[in-house]
């Protein structure tokens, strides 16, 4: 059997890529205008995720011809969520390791006005925690949060629990 081109989960692939495509360049810009250290840069690329899922739960309900549940709708969303949250963890760990700079070279470089360097030993440190807290715990609530946001919306007036 062939799968459709707006297959649920065909569309959770996509728009769990291109969310974390546009949250990677979102971070590779910041990164080069030396803005990635700030707190509201952060914000924008959890917005992505948010925007990105509310979105992607709307069109999933239109491809289901309005016939999905509840739970299907806060499914898929989840799903799509975690597949942008696979994708930008292991592209920060990526571009993490590949702009580390050699042991003992940077030693603890001083901030440029107010801002730490990217090659501070002190944040370098700080990479998992950020990792952990930032990337893994902060965009799944994200996540959750506008799967329930966006089925309920979608489903507001919802008589049936089972997509027919």
């Amino acid at each position: 059997m062939q799968a459709s081109l707006h297959s649920p989960f065909r569309l959770a692939v996509i728009y769990g890529v291109l969310i974390s495509l546009v949250s990677i360049a979102l971070t590779m810009v910041f990164y080069m205008t030396q803005w990635s250290s700030d707190l509201w840069t952060g914000y924008i690329s959890n917005g992505v995720l948010f925007v990105g899922i509310l979105i992607f739960v709307n069109h999933v309900n239109k491809a289901m011809g309005g016939k999905a549940s509840l739970t299907s709708l806060f499914t898929m969303g989840l799903l799509a969520a975690a597949i942008a949250i696979i994708i930008v963890a292991s592209a920060t760990i990526i571009f993490h390791l590949a702009t580390e700079p050699p042991a003992g070279t940077t030693g603890n470089l001083p901030s440029d006005g107010g801002r730490m360097s990217e090659y501070s030993t002190y944040k370098r440190e700080g990479f998992w925690i950020f990792l952990l807290g930032n990337i893994f715990v902060t965009n799944a609530v994200l996540g959750g949060l506008a799967a329930v946001i966006g089925a309920v919306t979608v489903k507001r007036n919802q008589k049936t629990t089972d997509a027919r």
